[in-house]
């Protein structure tokens, strides 16, 4: 079946009853400073189930009102109660070609058997002076089809489109090069064994969930930093760090350009391979090459690499100590006595 493209560029009346569907004191490419509002928003952590290759969330909403989920952030203006079951899925690229889009958010599938969902708010990375908020479209797949709709409004944090019906929805634009957005840089540490670690660093915009990444990223270690970062598509970056607590960088290219994706694979965009015991390591992302504009810089925590330098310390300590007592063994026999040796013998019956 041929794919079926519906392109909407009317603006859509507000089907719930309620007005107050902004997450925070928000921005809108719509609105004047005066028609901001603050909205009560519900803030719930979903329940999880994991499959071989996802994860599926459960949200309880018990009322009408707004409510934000944790791991995802989406929100869901609700007009009554429901439970909603969401997941993240992959983009059908062939599809998306023909409305002349690229992804520029996940793409979740929605359900609520209640029918209680009739607004989205879509979490966005765009930078708000830059030019990609006025590139931002929601897309609603069906099957083989696709709706591209103009958003309600846009604010500082998330697309809003009114909706009747769900299935699969996800924020798409029109490609611009070197658009800046807001970006994370995740760092995962990976053992083989002691001494061999590696830190996988992985740079992706930041409405990518956490929880997506961590998902594929099983038996390796989260090591929470200060993430955020501003970064521009069809930049080059570089990655630097003190060289004495590593052995290498990877890719060895002293630039790499970052593309943006939506999964569903995360792949390291970075590979560090550390020395021995180091126990921390200084990480600096720079656009352009070693001369060019540091746009993140952390520092990474090893609990590995402590825990083990510990364990050494203490072997060493113990080491020390029965060295320094074979080498007074000698004299303290030769000091002692018969007769003393035979007291501490009376003394142990």
């Amino acid at each position: 079946m041929s794919s079926v493209v519906r392109r909407i560029f009317c603006s859509q009346k507000n089907p719930c009853t309620s007005d107050t569907s902004n997450p925070e004191f928000e921005h809108s490419s719509t609105s004047t400073p005066a028609e901001h509002t603050l909205a009560v928003v519900t803030k719930l952590t979903p329940e999880t189930s994991t499959g071989f290759t996802e994860m599926s969330c459960r949200l309880q909403c018990s009322h009408a009102g707004l409510f934000q989920c944790s791991l995802t952030g989406l929100v869901f203006l609700m007009k009554g109660e429901g439970e909603v079951l969401y997941r993240t899925v992959q983009w059908d690229e062939n599809l998306l070609h023909s409305t002349g889009q690229t992804p520029a958010g996940p793409l979740f599938s929605i359900e609520c058997l209640q029918g209680s969902i009739c607004q989205l708010h879509l979490p966005h990375c765009e930078i708000l002076s830059g030019e990609g908020l006025d590139s931002l479209s929601v897309a609603h797949v069906t099957g083989d089809s696709v709706e591209v709709l103009p958003p309600l409004r846009v604010t500082d944090t998330h697309v809003v489109v009114n909706i009747t019906d769900l299935s699969l929805w996800g924020l798409v634009r029109m490609f611009k090069p070197f658009l800046s957005i807001k970006g994370q840089v995740l760092p995962f540490l990976q053992s083989f064994g002691h001494p061999q670690s590696v830190l996988n660093v992985i740079v992706l915009p930041s409405n990518v969930p956490l929880n997506e990444v961590k998902q594929q990223q099983t038996g390796n270690t989260y090591i929470p930093v200060c993430s955020d970062c501003t970064l521009s598509r069809g930049g080059k970056y570089s990655l630097f760090c003190d060289l004495k607590k590593i052995q290498d960088i990877y890719p060895k290219a002293k630039r790499i350009q970052i593309y943006w994706d939506y999964g569903p694979n995360y792949h390291p965009t970075f590979q560090v391979f550390l020395n021995p015991d180091t126990e921390h390591v200084e990480l600096r992302l720079l656009e352009r090459g070693a001369d060019g504009h540091e746009v993140w810089a952390g520092r990474a925590l090893l609990p590995g690499a402590v825990l083990v330098g510990r364990d050494r310390a203490e072997n060493s300590h113990s080491d020390s100590a029965e060295k320094q007592l074979h080498s007074v063994r000698k004299d303290f026999v030769d000091r002692v006595s018969k007769s003393v040796v035979d007291d501490l013998l009376d003394e142990m019956k």
